[in-house]
């Protein structure tokens, strides 16, 4: 058994390399260097579909729907003055569920960010809503952002990413 292979697209030259994808082996003439390795002329130029990527549409939809998401989530535990580690998880995790069912239950990496980011938008929210509730008891509306602590926001903060992240790995 020989380890010698001869280039798929050019049968007299031996090679060593192939294609990441579909093994087609390729000589250094026909190597495509891809973002996920190398690849021959015809894996290197699929579609965005078919290489698994999310499409605008999908996208869209999944934004729309983290967002809203993210909104009504912040206001609800904004209001009930819930801004802790598990009202960031929770709601990073109900982000993650909207956007992933509004793309079409999509796991690509752009769906994954716009739900991390738009569960902290969510967190946000959380954050400002109860510091208008503490700041109007105080009579102190104007000073609102000032109230938002970055500690107190850190830990729910990196907890709604993961929540968000979380929903995509089962």
């Amino acid at each position: 058994m020989s380890d010698k292979l001869t280039c798929f697209y050019h049968p007299n030259r031996e090679t060593r390399v192939s294609c990441g994808r579909c093994d087609r082996p390729l000589c250094p003439d026909c190597v495509r260097h891809g973002a996920t390795g190398v690849r021959c002329k015809e894996c290197i130029t699929l579609s965005p579909a078919e290489r698994g990527l999310a499409s605008r549409e999908q996208i869209r939809n999944a934004l729309a729907a983290a967002l809203g998401a993210a909104a009504v989530g912040g206001l609800v535990f904004g209001l009930v003055d819930w801004v802790n580690v598990v009202t960031g998880l929770a709601l990073g995790f109900g982000v993650g569920l909207a956007a992933f069912h509004a793309s079409g239950r999509h796991r690509d990496v752009s769906i994954r960010a716009l739900a991390g980011g738009s569960a902290l938008v969510g967190l946000l929210l959380a954050a400002v809503v109860s510091s208008i509730g503490m700041a109007g008891a105080g009579g102190q509306l104007g000073h609102v952002l000032v109230n938002i602590s970055f500690a107190q926001f850190l830990g729910p903060s990196l907890a709604a990413i993961v929540g968000a992240m979380v929903r995509f790995h089962f």
